[in-house]
């Protein structure tokens, strides 16, 4: 499967976002203290207690982030990436030596909590080879850290000994915020603390809300994402043992037996619970072993809920199919996609066209992807296919429209070209539901809350 970096990639637009809360792991967090004494632990610095609900947020890599909470009334410091290498690519002494350049900037100006998107926040200030997790950055500044996951950490870091991530994912003082509930549900499974629900959401900007100049004239489709698997087109080295829990487990979903790869995995007892592995290497291994047989099921799941119906469009409406997308559409299925645009050009497609088409990878068992938001914050007109989580997002058949197989996606795009006025008032109300609910600061300001009302902050 592709790696998180190339994911959503045919827009020019950061893939990240946030928001509802799943409570789990409550109770206040230890090591930190919120009356500004010293806890006395490892030298470590007691964090002091925000002021009047405003808080000072260091961002790290996404600066979204620190748009989204100066919208929500909060201070930020824009953290700078790695000077050499990407985060996904980051070795240990890339962490450390970037930890110790971040500690300097923010030991001198202090803040409440540090915030990153796919875990760019674990740094290291120290080796923690020889120091344990005391090193961790963030445990030097005595502040919580919160990532907002939006990948499986086999993406996240994979040039880091798994079994020191599984170590610092132990932190008390790190937090999670998870954006499906399948991939929250694996992570409690695998028994990694401070997670919660945390879904994805619409940038902070000054959205239009006029009515969208539609073009009718043009074409009537319109879709944009990137093609991300090569385990079929490219399947070189593939182990050919480890897709049978995959098939089996793709079975028992499609028929209703298995609500993900997870529950059939426990159901049928394919790998071992890494949660109930007592050494940090068996606990990596069983992790290794549950992503390697989920890597079939997903690039199945791909076929199933995103790339045959971007086949599909494309041979059954021709032209008018505006359809963006990476050469990889081209390498694995032959299909023709128009090249990655700009940031303004793609938000302009979404206004205009009629029918905005979206569909989820198959790494998601159950939430929304980013063009969810961005489409109904846009004005545009949502056709999506129906996830688990769209209905807790959205009021479908009223602010956005849903459908499960070809014969109703055809049927759907029939009936809303033919009902322009319907299909406006859904798009408008689609507007309303995102603006109201589900931008960056919607998102950080439930994150927040949970923080809070855990005792964390």
């Amino acid at each position: 499967m592709a790696d998180a970096d190339q994911a959503n990639q045919s827009v020019d637009r950061d893939p990240s976002g946030a928001a509802d809360v799943a409570l789990a792991g409550a109770g206040p967090t230890p090591g930190l203290r919120t009356d500004g004494v010293e806890d006395g632990r490892a030298g470590r610095p007691s964090m002091t207690k925000p002021r009047s609900g405003r808080v000072r947020i260091a961002v790290i890599r996404r600066r979204r982030w620190g748009e989204a909470a100066e919208a929500a009334g909060h201070d930020w410091v824009d953290i700078p990436p790695p000077p050499t290498v990407g985060y996904f690519d980051s070795t240990l002494e890339d962490r450390i030596a970037h930890g110790r350049r971040v500690f300097a900037m923010l030991k001198n100006e202090p803040v409440d909590l540090i915030l990153d998107a796919y875990g760019d926040g674990m740094l290291f200030i120290d080796d923690p080879r020889q120091k344990g997790m005391s090193a961790m950055l963030h445990y030097g500044l005595g502040v919580p850290l919160v990532s907002h996951w939006t990948e499986t950490f086999r993406i996240l870091f994979k040039r880091m000994d798994p079994a020191l991530v599984l170590e610092a994912l132990q932190s008390p003082t790190w937090f999670k915020g998870v954006f499906t509930r399948a991939h929250l549900a694996e992570m409690t499974w695998m028994g990694i603390p401070g997670c919660f629900h945390l879904p994805l959401a619409a940038d902070d900007f000054s959205y239009s809300t006029d009515a969208p100049s539609v073009d009718a004239s043009g074409p009537k489709v319109f879709f944009a994402g990137s093609q991300q698997s090569r385990y079929f087109s490219h399947a070189d080295g593939v182990d050919v043992r480890t897709q049978w829990p995959g098939a089996m487990a793709l079975a028992a979903v499609a028929d209703g037996s298995a609500s993900s790869f997870l529950d059939a995995y426990r159901r049928y007892e394919l790998g071992p619970c890494p949660a109930s592995q007592a050494a940090p290497g068996d606990q990596a291994e069983a992790v290794r072993r549950y992503y390697a047989h989920k890597m079939f099921f997903a690039a199945s799941r791909n076929l199933a809920t995103r790339d045959r119906f971007v086949y599909f469009l494309q041979k059954k409406l021709g032209s008018d199919f505006l359809f963006v997308g990476n050469a990889r559409w081209s390498e694995a299925y032959g299909l023709t996609a128009r090249p990655r645009v700009d940031q303004p050009t793609y938000d302009n497609l979404i206004r205009r066209t009629p029918i905005c088409v979206n569909m989820v990878n198959g790494d998601n068992d159950s939430g929304l992807n980013m063009r969810h938001f961005e489409i109904t914050a846009l004005g545009g007109f949502l056709l999506s296919y129906h996830h688990a989580e769209l209905d807790e997002m959205f009021e479908v058949g009223r602010e956005c429209a849903a459908f499960h197989n070809e014969t109703e996606l055809v049927d759907k795009i029939g009936y809303y070209l033919n009902h322009p006025e319907e299909r406006a008032a859904i798009a408008r109300a689609g507007q309303q539901r995102a603006l109201g609910g589900h931008l960056l600061r919607h998102r950080l300001e439930a994150a927040l809350s949970w923080l809070r009302k855990g005792g964390h902050l």
